[in-house]
């Protein structure tokens, strides 16, 4: 591992025990370590943890150790976990203050990784849940190590005593009606009466998870371009020629690629039979917490929640400058082409944008009759969730344009003229069919 070259160290440091100690230790070997500094977090979420911000900063000054107080200012959403919101809080704080390469280092010790481990195995995580706390994982742009993740804290208190350091107790810790604290005060001493090795060999079971993640995700990874095709989309033959095992694996790479959610195996089974399942005719739509995904023809497209598609009309009443769309679907502007839109069709008319309600009809060059966007859109492969969502050019009450793929016959340039292109900035949400045969 590479973290003992790196260009910094950020330690993260509460005032507790196992930061104190970890501290300790990189204070003995200064001169020969790169260069740290220590950063609190303060979550607001006790009356003292200015108190103990505090602490940190003269502990951290008497020892001339760069310090960074970091306090959050949002609070836990109503009925979300503290736990978690604190977690991922606190490393989102502390992620902002890498730099490419540099790396923060957390005191997790072997306790802490058992503890982990159960929680992961009483909630049914499967081999990544159980990997548990990884000794060096990614944290963009760095990388987070945890040096302490072989050493129990009972060592960690000897040493401590030792030592002769004084650290901070977090009266939360001691409240049974938090899961780990309930594992931590009830569970784990009886255990330990019976097992006292507990930590170490289930630190064991932890590190064979995780080589069997490892080898799931090199697997995913490899396999993945079967099926896994341009703008993010599940190309749905290949996926099925899988087992089901298989395709299970890989529509968790898939969805993480895409950076969303991870989902319940009661959830991935549903998708995976209602995209094994249905027709090609079908259009399937399956909401989860942070994501939608819906089958189209021959693809699969996974995205966050769209929110819903726009009604009513939209003044645009100097076209030479950008229009932002509303329900976030990005910007409209017009930039020069051959061909596209006659801006003189547009000067002192008035332009609008709507969306689609149904029943709109256009006339393309060289066509003599006017065809139905809902029939044009379906030639086209276009998606029914991109086809409510494309905005719709209409000057003087006409439709004149469709996004950037159609132009009535009425309002468009000579071929070999300068015209206008009308320029949709669509949001990366919006996945765009694979093709127009798709």
């Amino acid at each position: 591992q590479h973290w003992p070259d790196a260009s910094r160290w950020h330690i993260g440091f509460s005032g507790g025990l196992d930061s104190t100690v970890l501290m300790d230790l990189v204070l003995q070997d200064r001169s020969a370590l790169p260069p740290f500094h220590a950063i609190h977090v303060d979550h607001r979420l006790h009356p003292n943890s200015a108190d103990w911000g505090a602490h940190c900063r003269v502990w951290c000054q008497e020892r001339e150790i760069d310090f960074t107080l970091l306090t959050l200012t949002d609070d836990p959403p109503t009925g979300a976990s503290v736990e978690a919101w604190a977690r991922e809080a606190r490393y989102a704080a502390l992620a902002a203050q890498l730099d490419a390469g540099q790396v923060l280092l957390t005191a997790h010790h072997a306790d802490d990784q058992l503890e982990t481990f159960l929680l992961q195995a009483l909630r049914g995580a499967g081999p990544a849940g159980l990997a548990a706390i990884a000794p060096w994982r990614r944290l963009a742009p760095g990388f987070v190590a945890r040096p302490l993740l072989s050493l129990t804290r009972a060592q960690l208190h000897d040493y401590a005593v030792r030592r002769g350091l004084r650290w901070l107790e977090d009266p939360s810790n001691a409240d049974p009606s938090l899961d780990r604290n309930f594992l931590r005060g009830v569970v784990l001493p009886l255990l330990r009466k019976r097992w006292p090795q507990a930590a170490q060999t289930v630190s064991r079971s932890a590190h064979h998870c995780a080589q069997a993640a490892r080898q799931l995700e090199c697997w995913s990874e490899a396999n993945a371009h079967t099926a896994v095709v341009i703008d993010g989309a599940l190309a749905l033959a290949p996926w099925l020629a899988h087992s089901r095992v298989e395709r299970d694996l890989l529509l968790r790479h898939w969805l993480a690629r895409i950076g969303l959610p991870l989902v319940s195996a009661r959830m991935l089974s549903t998708i995976a039979q209602q995209l094994a399942h249905a027709g090609t005719d079908r259009q399937v739509l399956l909401r989860y917490r942070g994501g939608e995904i819906r089958r189209h023809r021959h693809y699969a497209y996974a995205m966050a929640p769209l929110p819903d598609a726009p009604s009513g009309s939209l003044d645009w009443p100097d076209p030479r400058g950008p229009l932002a769309l509303p329900s976030g679907l990005g910007t409209l502007d017009l930039e020069s082409t051959l061909g596209g839109l006659d801006p003189a069709r547009l000067t002192g008319r008035h332009v609008e944008v709507r969306f689609r309600r149904g029943g709109e009809r256009i006339r393309l060059p060289g066509q003599v009759h006017r065809k139905l966007l809902t029939e044009l859109c379906r030639q086209a492969g276009i998606a029914p969730w991109v086809r409510d969502r494309l905005p719709l050019l209409w000057v003087d009450g006409e439709l004149a344009a469709v996004a950037e793929t159609w132009v009535a016959a009425a309002f468009a340039a000579p071929p070999n003229a300068v015209g206008a292109r009308l320029r949709w900035s669509r949001p990366e949400g919006l996945p765009w069919p694979v093709s127009a045969s798709g």
